[in-house]
């Protein structure tokens, strides 16, 4: 009879307790699993997508909520801030670049937001296809939307699906921007003047337009038919913003020039101005912090589930040995040497672990999977599997877990007496 054949049927023999040992391991390796992954992404994200901004500035409200809709993109906005009011800012001296933001609309769920060319050049975002717009109503979209170049759509109002569509205005694509790993994959970038002219507000770039057209002022004396008909297209959008609203943006993202700015500026601001303005640096930090204990609770289950299943594996393990030990003994009669009944033993607690180890792989991935399509937040970040280190680590843990609940019933299954044995079972 083979070693193999014996291990099997010794786990036959105690398929309950076999079967619960391979769980409490499988439901340790899949939570262990779920909050290394949460864990790797949401530093991931934090990271990459909050890289060089040091200030946030917006409406009255919370600061973490502020940061997370306009940095990450993952929750609504306070509200909307006066162009003007962020104009004065954005010119302060402390501030080196300023990226102004206007979001409000989605297509599919992904956010379409109104925005300066720098916010690529933040990100150091370079184009697949096409260019980047030059007038209004001109898109670029993130490698993650499945939008073709020349595409037309429109958006829809709200940030999630299911919001009025703007029928009356059409986006094109005309630019597509390389993976990044950061935010823009999952955005669709126009210019401000585009989301504020849609929802009935005077646009910021008018002024520009006016000076370029003065200057051509002269050219359109003698245009023809068709520069007749842009000329008069031009006076009827300005009527149109003479009636328009004041201009208004989601946020303002600023970089400052020097470190001490970040503190002393949102004071001066908060207490300046209507405006917030918020440290994505010290928000991040009191987030991580309460995820922080959510994922030390979570981590010290699943230690715990995977110790109860080691202790059940040492259990299982020695108290099948007392009926054993008769079968063992007969084992070492015929020829068994100690060192292959210790392996014997061993292999037993070793194939529980490796089969806990692999159904609680399989689980966890499968639940982060679901987990990442029910939970907005996750799915709209982009949360994807990764192996890191620490997932070698714990596979590591398991087996060598189990390994130590394995080795004491075997070693004293490899030390019994056989002739001792032999004539208490004659």
């Amino acid at each position: 009879m083979s070693d193999l054949i014996l291990v099997f049927s010794s786990l036959k023999s105690r398929w309950l307790n076999s079967l619960l040992s391979v769980f409490l391991t499988a439901f340790g390796v899949m939570l262990a699993l779920l909050v290394i992954q949460f864990g790797q992404h949401v530093q991931n994200r934090l990271s990459t997508d909050g890289q060089g901004i040091d200030i946030v500035i917006g409406a009255k409200g919370s600061p973490l909520q502020l940061i997370l809709s306009s940095v990450y993109h993952i929750d609504i906005p306070t509200g909307n801030i006066p162009y003007d009011e962020a104009e004065k800012w954005m010119k302060h001296p402390h501030v080196k670049a300023a990226i102004p933001l206007a979001l409000g609309d989605n297509w599919k769920g992904f956010r379409i937001v109104g925005t300066t060319q720098d916010y690529m050049q933040h990100y150091k975002a370079q184009l697949s296809e096409g260019r980047t717009w030059d007038k209004p109503f001109e898109a670029v979209i993130g490698s993650n939307i499945n939008l073709n170049m020349g595409s037309e759509f429109s958006g829809a109002h709200g940030l999630g699906v299911g919001g009025h569509v703007h029928e009356n205005e059409h986006y094109k694509v005309v630019g597509i921007i390389k993976p990044t790993g950061s935010i823009l994959d999952r955005l669709i970038l126009t210019s401000l003047d585009s989301v504020l002219e849609i929802h009935g507000l005077e646009g910021v770039e008018h002024e520009l337009e006016e000076e370029e057209h003065h200057h051509d002022e002269h050219a359109h004396e003698e245009h023809d038919h068709h520069d007749h008909e842009e000329h008069e297209e031009h006076e009827h959008k300005e009527r149109d913003h003479e009636h328009a609203e004041e201009p208004e943006i989601t946020a303002l993202l600023l970089t400052t020039r020097y470190p001490i700015a970040n503190i002393n500026l949102p004071r001066s601001i908060n207490r300046e101005s209507a405006l917030q303005a918020a440290n994505p640096a010290l928000e991040m930090a009191r987030l991580t912090s309460m995820l922080g204990l959510g994922t030390q609770t979570f981590t010290a289950l699943a230690v715990m589930l995977i110790i109860i299943a080691a202790l059940s594996i040492f259990a299982g393990l020695a108290g099948s040995l007392e009926n054993r030990m008769g079968d063992l003994a007969t084992l070492r009669a015929i020829g068994y040497s100690k060192s292959r009944i210790l392996k014997i033993i061993v292999s037993e607690g070793m194939l529980i672990v490796l089969a806990g180890l692999v159904v609680g792989l399989i689980m966890g991935l499968y639940a982060f999977s679901v987990l990442t399509q029910i939970i907005t937040p996750l799915e709209a970040s982009g949360a994807k599997i990764s192996m890191t280190p620490e997932m070698l680590m714990i596979i590591i843990a398991v087996l060598f877990a189990g390994l130590l609940a394995s080795l004491i019933p075997a070693i004293r299954a490899a030390r019994v007496n056989v002739v001792r044995q032999l004539a208490r079972n004659s």
